[in-house]
């Protein structure tokens, strides 16, 4: 039945621009559709890419990588290091201002560096590495290291989740486990309060006040020029829906498209399908390790061995050419690719029979967080489900909505595997990897404890030039590979669609809606 309500959507016939009902007030709207509709606005909070992709509408960042990972200023105007990397003066361009009127400050500043560092891994590096971290007037602040931390620039340039995103100060001094709920930033696009409805639809409008940088826009660096009056994020689970709505105009863009109707969408002149995030996602198998049988290294890694990332892979990408394997916990075509301490391919009768050895209770059966609405990550689930069943695991399959399941996860209590996809420069150096925290109760949802990683993630920081970072980076990824921390499931790309009368789409890490006129 779905397949044929997704061929009818298809069949639809193309429409000419603007033939859709795209002139006067619907010309001036961008109409999106995200993989998922984000409740959580706080770009400090989750490591949510529908949350880093609202937020880089509503908020700006002091610094920006563009496509050679170079750290750009943004917010900032000029900045000062001292001769040993110790001692950092920023100042910020004249101007800028909040969506409420009010003066960005370097207190804002100082106060959405400290709020993020708490949340963020990267982060944490930074602010153990601070002296002190204090404005010096209204536009300036400075920062003074107490010790080698070889990254500031790169750090305040983060692109992926948790984005080091500027903040009001009376917001950033919200606590860091509770989420800023009023989402208020200096971004191109002002959030419109009275117009959201949860789980249906989010409207942004221009900020006519936003003033874009001079040089050209690359990936999140550059201008962010606001081209439309209104973006509209719209909920649309049903891909048929989807479709149909690309192709009669109803909507633009389409974030991320399924594999099976890509042929039919590639035949439509009306309609434009591309990989706009080029080095893609990594499929994530986490384990919980505070709850049995996976607080056992040899639970773990037996999951590790009987995993065939060819299988995740295909029911994720649905097309061989988008999906590549890969057993790097970095990525693979980052800097610091490793497979070190991965097991070097599947074995899955070994796999059960270290199962069978570690004395794991199989009577009990194991909790997979598994939010149905979010098809990339639901299809993961779908195949451990499969596979810890022919391990001769039992399987709860806990179905809820991608809201819920970052709540549920961030207890440790009641589940005991998730699966998600992250941006692969989200996961390309051991502090930029928030999986490969290895701080136990202190560190990231899953909670793996080993003092090993955390040497290494501190050498990493702490090293003085690239070769001493590489040796860091394989070292913790062999550490946390041996001991289990997660299993990476592949790395795939996923195409976008938008109407072919849109022009200047932004390629990069993440959606980013800036620049994009019709007209194309």
């Amino acid at each position: 039945m779905r397949r044929r309500s997704l061929l009818a959507a298809l069949a639809a016939p193309a429409l000419l621009p603007h033939a859709a009902g795209a002139q006067g007030p619907r010309a001036a709207t961008l109409r999106v559709v995200p993989e998922t509709l984000t409740t959580i606005f706080d770009p400090h909070f989750t490591t949510s890419f529908t949350t880093r992709d609202f937020a880089y509408l509503v908020y700006d960042t002091l610094f920006a990588v563009n496509d050679r990972w170079e750290p750009t200023p943004q917010m900032v105007e000029r900045w000062t290091r001292s001769a040993d990397g110790s001692d950092w003066t920023f100042t910020l361009r004249e101007g800028l201002a909040f969506h409420d009127g009010s003066p960005v400050t370097a207190q804002d500043c100082t106060a959405s560096i400290r709020r993020w560092g708490a949340r963020d891994s990267l982060g944490a590096f930074l602010i153990a590495a601070t002296e002190s971290l204090e404005p010096v007037d209204a536009r300036s602040f400075r920062l003074k290291l107490s010790r080698p931390f070889g990254l500031v620039l790169e750090a305040l340039a983060k692109p992926g989740a948790m984005v080091p995103m500027i903040m009001p100060k009376r917001l950033a001094e919200t606590p860091p486990a509770r989420p800023v709920t009023e989402p208020m930033g200096s971004g191109p696009y002002r959030f419109v309060a009275g117009e959201y409805r949860p789980g249906e639809r989010i409207v942004l409008a221009r900020n006519a006040a936003y003033v874009p940088r001079g040089e050209a826009s690359v990936w999140a660096s550059g201008a962010k020029r606001p081209t439309f009056e209104r973006i509209e994020l719209i909920a649309m689970p049903d891909v048929s829906t989807q479709v149909s709505a690309l192709n009669t105009g109803e909507v633009d863009y389409l974030e991320r498209v399924p594999a099976d109707v890509l042929p039919a969408l590639e035949r439509n002149r009306a309609v434009k399908v591309q990989v706009v995030s080029p080095f893609g996602y990594q499929g994530i198998l986490r384990f919980n390790h505070t709850q049995a049988p996976f607080d056992d290294v040899r639970v773990r890694r037996a999951v590790m061995l009987a995993v065939q990332q060819s299988d995740y892979m295909a029911a994720v990408s649905g097309r061989p050419d988008f999906a590549r394997e890969c057993r790097s916990m970095y990525g693979c075509g980052t800097p610091y690719e490793t497979s070190a301490g991965m097991p070097a391919a599947t074995d899955f009768e070994a796999a059960r029979r270290a199962v069978l050895d570690s004395g794991a209770d199989l009577s009990k059966p194991i909790g997979i967080l598994h939010p149905a609405d979010a098809p990339g990550i639901a299809a993961l689930g779908l195949v451990s489900q499969d596979l810890l069943t022919r391990l001769g695991f039992k399987v709860d399959l806990m179905t809820m909505d991608l809201n819920t399941f970052f709540g549920r996860r961030a207890r440790p209590e009641g589940w005991h595997i998730f699966h998600t996809t992250n941006t692969v420069p989200d996961m390309q150096t051991p502090l930029q990897n928030a999986y490969l925290n290895g701080a136990g109760a202190r560190g990231f949802v899953g909670w793996p404890a080993l003092d090993s990683v955390e040497a290494g993630r501190a050498a990493f920081a702490a090293a003085a030039d690239e070769p001493a970072r590489k040796a860091a980076a394989e070292q913790v990824h062999r550490a946390a590979a041996e001991a289990g921390f997660y299993m990476p499931l592949g790395q795939f790309v996923a195409p976008s669609a938008w109407r072919a009368e849109l022009a200047d789409v932004p390629v990069g890490p993440a959606m980013f809606l800036w620049n994009i006129r019709r007209g194309g």
